[in-house]
């Protein structure tokens, strides 16, 4: 199997880290301070793809040592001197049958701020505020400072970008930290920023409908019948209950996205074409 950023976490949950080198001990470690910047640093997608070819022979290993899913003990047969000797027959009463109210499906809450790409601010900030009451080493914390300098030479942050105060108090604390810490530390935010960042963190969220057109873009190649049935049904309900509606500029492509999952099912074959397939990715960003 090849790693990626995607799929990362799921195939690598079952290995034994304590086996592997030294280096890419610490990257498994760092490997969420990493990816948010995946595509956003040259020099962090070169490490990490490293650690993948590091990583990909330890995955046969890890898929010999899982456990085999335990069979379900035979029923025991029932003998007839176990039955009952008696033909009792009791009496039911007819059980009244009462006619359920269908509730009709609850309009689901979206973000007050919806994107179909995370600003590199907002990445910057959620970052930042993960390190919070957490054991944090010199190297994630040089890392996210380089990050943000590299964003202020590019100018993707500029002096004049909606968070610039905010991104300036985050590089002052990150310098601070890393001059007084020796090696690790615990990282801690004050109260009054931590809120303050954390309410703009949460009024952000990717568009539902891009949303899930990565989940099924991520799946091609990798598909089963279980995880096409998951995301069918998320996709089915999110068109139910509104998260996911005619106003979405996307509308049209996640009602295509249920279709390729349903003949999946039928026939398991994902027939989508390259141009399909690549219009796609353009949608959720991923067509680099």
């Amino acid at each position: 199997m090849k790693l990626t950023i995607k799929n990362y976490k799921e195939a690598t949950k079952n290995i034994d880290f304590k086996k592997l080198p030294e280096a890419a001990q610490e990257a498994h470690k760092e490997f969420d301070s990493f990816a948010d910047f995946y595509n956003e640093d040259k020099d962090i997608k070169e490490m990490l793809d490293n650690h993948f070819k590091i990583v990909e022979p330890y995955l046969k290993d890890s898929e010999k040592k899982s456990p085999a899913p335990k069979k379900a003990p035979a029923k025991k047969k029932t003998t007839s001197s176990q039955k009952s000797t008696k033909n009792v027959t009791k009496k039911v009463a007819p059980k009244r049958t009462a006619t359920k109210k269908t509730a009709a499906p609850k309009k689901a809450q979206r973000k007050p701020i919806e994107v179909d790409l995370m600003p590199l601010e907002i990445k910057v900030i959620r970052r930042y505020l993960n390190f919070h009451n957490k054991k944090v080493t010199e190297r994630q914390v040089s890392l996210l400072y380089k990050v943000i300098q590299k964003a202020a030479t590019e100018k993707t942050i500029r002096k004049t970008s909606k968070y610039a105060s905010e991104i300036k108090s985050i590089s002052n604390d990150l310098i601070k930290t890393y001059k007084d810490m020796n090696g690790t530390c615990k990282f801690e935010v004050t109260d009054s920023l931590y809120s303050k960042l954390k309410k703009i963190v949460d009024d952000y969220g990717v568009t539902p409908a891009v949303a899930l057109i990565k989940r099924f873009i991520n799946l091609y190649g990798n598909i089963t019948k279980a995880k096409a049935q998951r995301l069918l049904t998320t996709v089915t309900n999110s068109l139910k209950n509104g998260k996911v509606d005619k106003s979405d500029k996307e509308f049209e492509q996640v009602k295509n996205v249920q279709k390729h999952l349903h003949d999946y099912l039928e026939s398991d074959k994902l027939l989508v074409t390259n141009v399909q397939l690549k219009g796609l990715q353009g949608i959720a960003g991923l067509g680099k």
